[in-house]
């Protein structure tokens, strides 16, 4: 295998500038927060589409779903299956909804659509989800990149999280979107190169079926069980995580047209995925049975050398050059996902705490600066973190599979609910965050519950009372006996689950304590209930007719020549812009020909550089194109 050289740092450093001069160049753009945190409703949804799928990507796809696809086979390529079709699912039910809210925050419509101590739960449990994962997927960037590069792990990532920053900070979200592009060509281009290389080692697609065990839904990863209801699960939750988390992608676009191609987008994207990172891993596992018998991984065992396995392939397979443009890659899909949580979380932050609740008097002007300094304070906190989880023995896969199903339900269950369910009242969110979140807590660290059974209790239980609140708050108004009487049988019936299925004992407590522990969950779970519907019942006719007004914004199609290219606004061009970047780092990596590059390694090189700068030129000549149709656009509604 071949060691990082000269020409591999250079590759990265150059690209580390040219991400600084991306949030260099939209610096001047935003004035406001809304173009801070919106783009103004003037991102193109093709840049809003990459952007989606590019966020869902970090060096964590490369070690720690690459370990998992390495330990599992062809269990991990159908989990990479479900990101297509859930995404595409999820979008088209929200996208033209979530643009109707007219919002500069994913959770600013909750404050109208629900009530203020929704908007700000919901603001902290979303800001501490996303806060945590992207601890956790730098922790990923760096126990990757420190070891490969032969460098320091805290530098690595000290350095990594200011640049990710820096450009967050100055460009807001219109840096975020046009680098997710630009990352996105990187990444699919050197993946793409990787893949079918890879595929050589072992022959073609039929040996590679051949050589590997078949397909199980039953595997123990570093302790944690998965089964096909983990498949499940991971598919409920993407789809309506798409809903909720998706949402900046889908109001960031100029109408709902926009918003739908961005889910329709990112759900063809993802179709790359069981190929480009799936593939790769499951070469190793025919390659390299044995990690602990190969050089490379010998200073790994016992820490999940397994992570390391699409790097040890490129190591072998592509010439020096190319291996900083797939560190790049990496780099760049940690970027990505890191600075679109930077922004997303500093939006909650300053538009639904800071505004919200803190200073309502804020001027938009103001909210872009207090969006700034949340930018940094988050950033530092997700570098923290990170230093924290490189060194946990749970391993980077497990980690975020915590965060992601513990979290995640909660949330998206009211957030994605509350555009389509018009009856349920103000205090229904609340009420199904905490079940959720209770439910979530006792099953999975309490009872030991696998992440499969533990999602679907949550959804149920979440979803329950949420839909049915209507329903428990005019049992509370006319028959309150009835609904005592439904407390009790909740306690009951969720105590008797919670006492006969504890399958392992996670926080190390006696036996009685977890059956206590579970018993103490259910009663909260059903005195909840008569609390919850006392708040349920107290909706007034005022703030039912704040609610359909609501609704009547939501079927209220948006005006783009009124509520767009109002007050001189114009589109922003963008492709030629990430096309010319594009081109340049073609012609960057171009110039390791100059140097003593090996003869069976020059098409290799050659196909990467042919790659960027062909696909940066047409989106350059397109470009132009789309600017003389989009001024002509805009002189018609002025």
């Amino acid at each position: 295998m071949k060691a990082v050289n000269m020409y591999d740092y250079l590759v990265i450093g150059a690209y580390f500038l040219f991400m600084l001069g991306i949030g260099l160049y939209f610096m001047r753009i935003n004035k406001t927060g809304k173009e801070y945190f919106a783009g103004g409703n003037m991102i193109p949804w093709w840049v809003s589409g990459m952007t989606l799928y590019m966020a869902n990507f970090s060096a964590w796809t490369f070690t720690g779903a690459a370990g998992f696809a390495y330990a599992t086979g062809w269990f991990a390529i159908l989990y990479f299956c479900v990101w297509s079709v859930s995404y595409y699912v999820g979008s088209q039910l929200t996208a033209a909804k979530w643009r109707r809210t007219r919002s500069i925050s994913p959770v600013e419509y909750t404050n109208t659509r629900f009530n203020f101590t929704t908007q700000q739960f919901l603001s902290i449990v979303i800001a501490t989800n996303f806060t945590l994962s992207a601890g956790v997927q730098l922790a990923a960037t760096c126990k990757l990149l420190a070891p490969v590069m032969g460098l320091d792990i805290s530098m690595v990532t000290l350095v990594t999280g200011i640049v990710i920053l820096a450009y967050t900070f100055m460009g807001g979200l219109w840096a975020v979107s046009i680098t997710d592009v630009v990352q996105g060509v990187i990444l699919l281009s050197i993946t793409f190169i990787v893949m079918p290389l890879a595929l050589g080692l072992v022959g073609s697609p039929a040996d590679l079926i051949a050589a590997l065990p078949p397909l199980s839904f039953d595997h123990t990863y570093n302790g944690v069980h998965y089964t096909e209801h983990w498949l499940i699960s991971i598919f409920l939750i993407m789809s309506l995580g798409t809903a909720a988390g998706g949402a900046q992608r889908f109001y960031s676009v100029k109408d709902e047209k926009d918003a739908k191609r961005v889910g329709k987008l990112a759900g063809g994207l993802f179709l790359t995925v069981p190929l480009v990172f799936g593939v790769p891993p499951l070469v190793a596992k025919v390659i390299w049975p044995d990690l602990s018998q190969v050089e490379f991984f010998q200073p790994y065992v016992g820490s999940n050398p397994q992570d390391l396995v699409f790097i040890g392939l490129c190591l072998k397979l592509l010439p020096n050059g190319l291996i900083g443009v797939f560190l790049a890659a990496m780099l760049a899909a940690t970027m990505s996902t890191l600075s679109s949580v930077y922004n997303m979380v500093s939006s909650i932050l300053s538009r639904d705490i800071y505004q919200g609740w803190i200073r309502p008097e804020t001027t938009d002007e103001g909210l872009l600066k207090v969006g700034r300094l949340f930018s940094v304070a988050i950033g530092l906190t997700v570098t923290g973190l990170a230093v924290f989880f490189v060194n946990s023995q749970f391993g980077i896969f497990n980690l975020m599979q915590a965060f992601f199903t513990l979290l995640n339900i909660p949330v998206v269950v009211p957030v994605a609910f509350g555009l389509l369910l018009r009856r349920v009242p103000k205090w229904s969110a609340v009420g199904s965050i905490a079940w959720g979140l209770i439910v979530g807590l006792t099953t999975r660290y309490v009872l030991g519950w696998d992440i499969g059974p533990q999602v679907y209790l949550a959804f149920v239980m979440s979803f329950g009372i949420f839909a049915s609140s209507p329903w428990t708050g005019k049992l509370y108004r006319e028959r309150k006996g009835v609904l005592a009487l439904l407390s009790i049988a909740i306690t009951l019936l969720t105590g008797l689950l919670f006492a006969n299925t504890r399958t392992s004992n996670p926080m190390e407590v006696s036996a009685e304590a977890q059956l206590l522990l579970g018993w103490l969950s259910a009663v909260v779970l059903g005195l909840s209930l008569f609390g919850f519907a006392k708040l349920f019942a107290s909706d007034s006719e005022e703030q039912r007719k704040v609610i359909e007004e609501f609704f009547k914004k939501l079927d209220t199609p948006v005006d783009v020549a009124k509520e767009v290219f109002a007050a001189g606004k114009k589109q922003i061009s963008t492709f030629p812009l990430v096309g010319s970047t594009t081109v340049v780092m073609g012609l960057l990596v171009s110039l390791i020909f100059f140097t003593d590059v090996p003869e069976d390694e020059v098409p290799i090189l050659a196909v990467m550089v042919v790659i960027m700068i062909v696909f940066g030129a047409l989106m350059w000549y397109f470009g132009k194109k789309s600017e003389i149709r989009t001024a002509a656009q805009y002189e018609q509604s002025s």
